[in-house]
Parts: C-alpha cells; structure tokens; sequence
C-alpha cells in the first residue's frame, strides 16, 4: 500500500507541469456513497452499502488523474463478504458546460475481500439433510491475483463554490475469480457501483478558476482574444515617436524628437542630457555638465573646467585657451554657437557672453572684434551675410543686456571661410537593431561667432 501512495502522489506531482495556464491545477477531495451489485453467478440481494473517497486533480481541461479508496459489502443468500480496494483511475472529460461536465474514467488497482459461505443442507444418499456450515475465504490486497480494472462514467454538477456533486456509474474487473466464494464457474465476479459524491475544491477563489469547469473551445477562444489584444498593443505609439509603447521606456517623448530602438531620445555625447535640451550636444566624454547639458566652468573664466588649467581664475580675468589668466592681447574668449541658418542668440549662449562682458567690464581699454562665421551649405555670399547677422546679434546681446559700449565692439564676418571643422567628417553616435549606423555631421561646429581683443 506505501508503495502505491507514493505513486499516487508522484503523479499528482508531475500533473502541476502540465496544467494549462488559464485555469489553476486544482485539487479535488471527494466522499461518496452508494450500492453494488455482484455480478457473477451468485447474485448480490438487496442494498449493499459502499463508501468511498477520492483525490483528483487535473493534467489538462480535459483530462484528470485520481486516486480513490473504496469499501462495502454484498450479501446473498449463503454469502456475507466484505471488499475494499484502492485504485488510481485517469478520467477524461467527454463534455464540459459552466457547471455541469461528463466523464469517462478507466484505471488499475488492488481488491481485498473476506467473506462467509454457508453450505450444506444437501440431500444425502440415505435420505439425511447434510448439515449447514459456515465457509470463510478471504483475498488479501496487494497479494497475487487482488488485481482490478475498474472502468466506469459519470456526471458532475457545480452546487456552491468550490463544490460540485457528482453520480458515477462503475464496473470492477478482478483478476481472479472467488469475491462470492465460487470460484468453479468460468463466469466473471465483476460488480458494479452507483453512487453519489460531493467533492470540495482547494485552492483558487471560485469554480471558474478550475481546469474542470473550462471549456477548451473557450480556453482556446480565450488565448486567442489574448494574441489579437497582444497583436493590438504593437500598434499603439502614444507619443508617436515610432516605438510601441510596449517596448518604449519613455513614453512621454516630445513630438519630433529622434530616439533609439528603446524609445528614448538620443544623447549623442551620452552626458544625461537629451539631444533635443542639450546646448552643447558634442561635450568630451565623462565630464561634468549643467542641466543645458554644457560642461561646467567654476570659474567662469569660458574654458571649461575639463580643459582649464587654472580652475580659480580671478572673475573677470582674461584667459587663453587653457584658462590661464594672461595680460593684453591673445586672450581666449568663448565662442557662440548657432542653429542652422539662424542669427538669433539663444539662451544658453547667455552663459558664455557673460564672461565676455565679464572680460570687458574688467579691462576697459580692450576692445572687441566680432566675427561671424557659417557652415558651407549654401552661396558664399549668402553666408557671408549670414556671418555677419550673427555678429551683430551678439553685439546687440552684449549692448542691451550687459551695457557694453557698443564703440568697443567691430562687427566682421567670414562667412564659411575658416572652417573650424572638417565637415566631410561624420561622428557615428547610434546602432539600430536592425544594424544601421547613425551618424552627425560637424557643420553645427562652424555655425558660430568668436572674439578677438584688438
């Protein structure tokens, strides 16, 4: 008997790695009770009571493995016998509604029995009555020949939540003849059982949630409804930036805005700050930035601190290229940057004149040439002219905003002479998943205004 629960439960075991996703792999625990009836050539009388209990549980919607325990009796005229068996049975669900399913079920066990046969009583040659004895014969279960087929149908019905009635009609097939203590007869000593059960579900929180009640065309109607919903969720790009927004990990991206395959806007310098807000998008890798994205500069002296050499330059100070503070002519001012053939001075250029009127202010008898230039696209003398708009526009920044002496200032241009980038030149930033590099050309490099002290 240890041998044949330990495969009952290894089988309800290996069931939970086949139940279908939808529905829980519920376990079922069932009483029942009903009649038999011998079916050999001593026929049973009356009612004979049997009871019985059961452990189930679903592989799939429609198919369901159960171990079950079975005991009763059956009386007939001269024989008074006692049975129990232990089966394992695979059921499968012929019809499955809401709350009603029909089943089928067929399996293997063990019988036991021990029963009394009364003989005697027959007429012997003298003319006596032999006298009445009581024969015991028994079958032990688990010994040769206590093997049964058990084979049978039945209904189900829900009642409550998580709790379904069921009437079930079954035929048991011993191996071996003797259950009514006749074993001459060819005729088999199969019985049948009618009975009824009630079975409480555990686990889940409703009916609907057992594998039992599914209906695999609804199941099946269901999976698909989930794919179209999937399919359907590919197709919607809330910010309409050509990333579904099942896989965009930012979904509020501003309209127009370039991304990666991931639905983020492109940062080119990697510095934190998006390419769309960042003034400077081509800062060295790894340096410190503001929130325009420009590299930082504590000394405002316009060499940031990456490159400055002299970090605590007085404020004002004239500087060169490495921010070193020097005297008199040859001193590095920043420089002033501009979108495509544009000649307005955007804000965060502000930062930069401020330190050029900062040098002004503190060096009264400098003056100033400043000079235009613009990338290639375009005539020469359209650039020129272009060139010298941008140097007028700083002009008149630093004039009305920081009250420079407009005397001190020259206008000049260069047009798209002097380039200070190669614009044959392109920076790869991005690889998209289908393998294309993108890239950025310099131009934005060249489309700018520098200072030079006279």
């Amino acid at each position: 008997m240890k041998k044949l629960l330990n495969l009952l439960f290894l089988i309800i075991s290996l069931s939970l790695f086949s139940q279908n996703e939808e529905k829980k792999p519920i376990l079922n625990i069932g009483a029942n009770f009903g009649t038999s009836t011998e079916m050999g050539p001593v026929k049973s009388d009356g009612f004979n009571p049997v009871f019985g209990f059961n452990l189930s549980r679903h592989l799939t919607s429609q198919v369901a493995v159960s171990a079950g325990f079975m005991s009763g009796s059956m009386e007939s005229g001269d024989v008074d016998v006692s049975f129990q068996g232990l089966s394992i049975d695979v059921i499968y669900h012929v019809l499955q509604l809401k709350k009603t399913a029909m089943y089928v079920k067929g399996g293997f066990g063990f019988l036991g029995y021990d029963g009394t046969k009364t003989i005697g009583g027959e007429l012997q040659l003298d003319g006596s009555m032999s006298l009445f004895e009581d024969e015991t014969y028994e079958q032990k279960m688990f010994e040769d020949g206590s093997c049964m087929i058990p084979a049978g149908i039945g209904l189900k019905y829900q009642l409550f939540n998580k709790v379904h009635a069921s009437l079930d009609y079954s035929l048991i097939f011993p191996s071996k003849k003797g259950l009514d203590g006749v074993k001459e007869f060819p005729k088999t000593d199969a019985f049948s059982r009618l009975s009824l059960g009630l079975a409480f579900s555990i686990g889940g929180n409703s009916n609907n949630d057992h594998a039992e009640w599914a209906n695999p065309i609804d199941v099946f109607s269901a999976q698909v409804k989930l794919v179209e919903q999937e399919m359907l969720n590919l197709t919607i790009d809330t910010d309409g930036d050509g990333v579904a927004d099942k896989f965009d990990k930012d979904n509020n991206t501003p309209e127009g805005v370039s991304v990666d395959g991931s639905g983020r806007a492109l940062d080119v310098d990697s510095d934190g700050i998006p390419d769309y807000k960042d003034v400077d998008p081509f800062t060295s890798p790894g340096v410190a930035v503001d929130s325009n994205g420009v590299e930082l500069d504590d000394d405002q002296d316009g060499v940031p601190n990456s490159r400055d050499e002299e970090s605590d330059s007085p404020i004002g100070a004239t500087v060169n290229f490495q921010g070193r503070q020097i005297v008199g002519k040859g001193a590095f001012l920043p420089t002033v940057y501009f979108d495509l053939a544009s000649a307005q001075v955007s804000y965060s250029n502000y930062q930069r004149l401020a330190t050029v009127a900062s040098v002004l202010k503190a060096n009264p008898t400098y003056k100033l040439r400043v000079i235009g230039f613009a990338d290639s696209v375009g005539s020469s003398e359209n650039n020129y002219k272009l060139g010298l708009k941008r140097a007028n526009a700083v002009i008149e920044s630093l004039v009305n905003t920081f009250s420079i002496d407009i005397n001190r200032l020259i206008a000049d241009s260069q047009g798209e002479n002097n380039l200070l980038a190669n614009e044959s030149q392109k920076m790869k930033f991005q690889t998209t998943s289908d393998g294309l590099s993108q890239t950025k050309s310099f131009k934005s490099l060249n489309r700018r205004v520098e200072f030079i002290i006279e």
